[in-house]
């Protein structure tokens, strides 16, 4: 059977792609980081949208887009990002809050398209955007196996969320347990690597 071109007012879909119409859906347009006059809270909640919509495009598993969807509401709603920063790095961050959004929402659209890479594009395009899915894909997975840890969130001095999502003990202390070892590696190299793109992963 041969796959036909659907065509609809926000995509156009073969067998193989799917090209995004409506780009405003997921990427907000410059005059947004550009408009300064906006709370925080508001951009907040623009970019949250944004990234909630890519959903669908992070894998055809479920476990994929669960995981995807719980980091999500942890790092907008929970996550003490200056804190965590700030064990490793005690000057301030390269750029702003608004470019470190901005730059974290272009790096998962680009985990999620795909570009066949070709001679000519290998080390273009689509070599750049294979390379955020495969560290996106790490992320998810390491993502994943903390959130097996941390299910129970108990009070008391042996509470696993406390320790990998509010004080990052694991990162305080990553010799303290084998568990704390992985994790607090990982999420150092993670803290590293938004320095390097100016990035909030």
């Amino acid at each position: 059977m041969r796959w036909r071109t659907i065509s609809t007012a926000n995509a156009v879909i073969n067998s193989e792609y799917t090209l995004i119409k409506n780009r405003a859906k997921y990427f907000p347009s410059k005059s947004v980081q550009d408009d300064h006059s906006l709370h925080e809270s508001t951009m907040l909640r623009i970019f949250y949208r944004r990234f909630m919509r890519l959903r669908p495009f992070v894998s055809n598993r479920r476990m994929v887009r669960d995981t995807y969807t719980d980091y999500l509401r942890y790092k907008f709603k929970v996550e003490n990002y200056e804190l965590k920063r700030s064990i490793i790095f005690s000057e301030p961050p390269l750029v702003s809050f608004r470019e470190e959004l901005w730059n974290s929402l272009a790096f998962i659209i680009k985990a999620v398209s795909y570009l066949p890479e070709t001679k000519q594009k290998k080390w273009g395009l689509a070599r750049d955007n294979t390379m955020c899915r495969q560290v996106f894909k790490n992320l998810l997975t390491l993502e994943f196996e903390k959130q097996s840890k941390i299910l129970r969130k108990g009070q008391g001095k042996d509470n696993p969320y406390a320790d990998y999502r509010l004080e990052f003990n694991h990162i305080r202390n990553p010799d303290a347990s084998p568990a704390f070892k992985v994790f607090g590696e990982y999420d150092i190299c993670l803290l590293y690597l938004n320095r390097m793109l100016r990035t909030r992963l």
